[in-house]
């Protein structure tokens, strides 16, 4: 499943949930120079995800 690091599109609204609760882990302007980083971190972790529930029976 592939997804773009910008912020996900309302057309995808677990994608977008995803997005919101990740970045509030990173809010503080301290992240602000690490954006780029902490993107592809939740592209990651977004992916693990999708793979997790894949692997699930139901899915």
């Amino acid at each position: 499943m592939e997804h773009s690091r910008s912020s996900p599109t309302p057309a995808d609204p677990e994608r977008a949930a995803f997005h919101e609760h990740f970045a509030r882990s990173f809010s503080d302007p301290r992240f602000d120079a690490l954006r780029d980083a902490v993107a592809a971190l939740e592209e990651l972790a977004w992916r693990q995800y999708c793979e997790q529930r894949q692997a699930q029976p139901g899915h």
